[in-house]
């Protein structure tokens, strides 16, 4: 055991002593997980330190599972079971193979990038699920399906073509050049060793070290070829921080191109939901949470907070349960707290998870 400041930890780190607010009420008990939302509340009470099992175990326990009644007819069921749902998987996996054999024959036979028939793909996918809110909740559910570099990054160049949608980018080239920001801001890793791209263990510092090396790696390869500017740098900056805190240069905000500052956010964000799957649907609000719990000045915030209301207001009228097992609605989305909305219960009374800090929610259903 051992008391780490609660801006320090990770969530998904097992709590060796319950957490009790200065009201007395449990807000957490020993031997569980302690989720982002919950470190997000903590601040509301001025807790500075919790007590933490071995963080090694914290890494296996993170997956939290739904409780055996919620397994059912939820609303990600409802979506993975339906036809829409099945036209958009064919879709997004022939957009993942194509750019898988795209990037092969450019980096092994240096071919040239014909992305054309790729980019036609992804307008099919946006023209059937025309709004971005509805590609989102696709994108959600299909997590499950397939974490490889080149999934993630047809997942990048989605959510990333529905980000630009929302910031009020209308024009279709430019949502084109964004949406070849994310499709090719990993290209880099097609230069790292297998072995440490699907290495299931903790990476040594020298394999971080090669891990690093891809975003200069990916500018490099597409240095000379026929694209966009803004395109080669996302390759380049997408690790990048405003702060100056990411790699492999240490850019502050004025010198990271906007595009690569969107790919940054929607690059994490996909990480975090691929990473923090339930058994029955991933839950947006831990997400929300995280991102919210990073130093403001890490993120474009004018970017940040427009991609995240966006996925809260997404999810107004959505089934929840609840850390307390209850169930409900979501009714308002609390424009200062995303991640606690107002939440409708079953028997009809309300609960406002901002007042209430002992809950949050586990799971969209």
């Amino acid at each position: 055991m051992k008391r780490i400041k609660v801006s320090e930890i990770k969530p998904g780190m097992i709590l060796a002593e319950k957490i009790i607010s200065p009201k007395g009420q449990i807000l957490a008990e020993a031997g569980t997980a302690v989720s982002a939302q919950q470190l997000l509340h903590l601040s509301y009470y001025g807790i500075k330190e919790l007590a933490i099992q071995d963080e090694a175990d914290a890494i296996e326990r993170y997956h939290f599972d739904a409780p055996d009644e919620f397994v059912g007819e939820t609303q990600s069921w409802r979506i993975v079971n339906s036809q829409e749902f099945s036209e958009f998987k064919r879709a997004y996996e022939k957009c993942a193979d194509k750019l898988e054999e795209i990037v092969n024959d450019f980096v092994k036979k240096q071919t040239q990038l014909e992305d054309e028939e790729l980019l036609e793909d992804i307008h099919s996918v946006f023209e059937k699920h025309s709004t971005g809110l509805g590609i989102m909740a696709m994108m959600l559910n299909i997590q499950e399906i397939d974490t490889t570099t080149y999934k993630h990054s047809v997942n990048v160049a989605i959510i990333s073509r529905v980000c630009g949608g929302w910031l009020g980018i209308k024009d279709e080239k430019e949502l084109d050049v964004l949406t070849m920001c994310g499709l090719y801001h990993d290209i880099g890793k097609s230069l790292v060793p297998q072995s440490i791209l699907t290495k299931p263990d903790s990476l040594t510092a020298e394999e971080f070290g090669r891990m690093a090396e891809h975003p200069l790696l990916g500018y490099n390869l597409l240095s000379d070829a026929a694209l966009d500017r803004r395109i080669k740098l996302a390759a380049l900056q997408h690790h990048e921080r405003n702060d100056g805190s990411g790699y492999p240069y240490g850019l502050t905000k004025d010198f990271i191109n906007q595009y690569s500052k969107i790919v940054a956010i929607t690059d994490v964000y996909d990480a975090m939901t691929a990473d923090r799957c339930y058994r029955a649907g991933i839950c947006p609000f831990e997400v929300i949470a995280q991102f919210q719990r990073e130093d403001r000045s890490k993120y474009d915030q004018g970017i940040l907070q427009v991609f995240l209301q966006n996925i809260a207001e997404s999810y107004i009228g959505a089934g929840v349960l609840l850390s307390d097992n209850s169930r409900g609605t979501i009714a308002m989305i609390n424009n200062k707290a995303l991640s606690s909305p107002l939440i409708k219960l079953e028997d009809g009374t309300f609960v406002d998870l901002k007042e209430r800090t002992e809950l949050y929610i586990k799971a969209c259903i």
